[in-house]
């Protein structure tokens, strides 16, 4: 049941359309960590990572709203797959050399990622890069 107020700045839900939490054309670059559970490793049959694996997205067309369809052409890829992700937010330029224990100061916030990946194009197709395959 929706809830009513009297309050003037009061909104309906139901007339309110959820956006991304972030703007994508805003961000400047997305920095993400790939196999970084060992369940996640072992479900794909891969090794477990002794560095992290970084690889980036571009934030002008990888954001979209919480309702917003994922497009996906089965003639590009037949290997469409998703997972959830922590996502975190620097909030601020974070100074080169910062140390470890003042990691935290830049975090912004977090946010929860619906990550997709093509895992034809991400795993057996542009000599490993994943780049595209995300």
């Amino acid at each position: 049941a929706e809830t009513k107020s009297s309050s003037p700045l009061f909104v309906p839900a139901v007339s309110c359309k959820l956006l991304a939490p972030i703007d994508g054309s805003l961000v400047g670059k997305f920095l993400c960590i790939g196999m970084n559970y060992k369940d996640h490793c072992t479900e794909q049959d891969l090794p477990i990572p002794e560095e992290p694996v970084v690889f980036s997205k571009f934030g002008s067309n990888c954001i979209v709203g919480p309702n917003t369809p994922v497009v996906y052409d089965d003639t590009v890829t037949t290997k469409m797959d998703y997972e959830v992700e922590l996502g975190i937010v620097i909030g601020s330029v974070v100074p080169r050399h910062t140390k470890k224990e003042d990691a935290m100061k830049y975090v912004g916030g977090y946010t929860v990622i619906h990550d997709v990946s093509a895992r034809d194009w991400q795993m057996e197709r542009n000599g490993g890069q994943w780049l595209l395959g995300k």
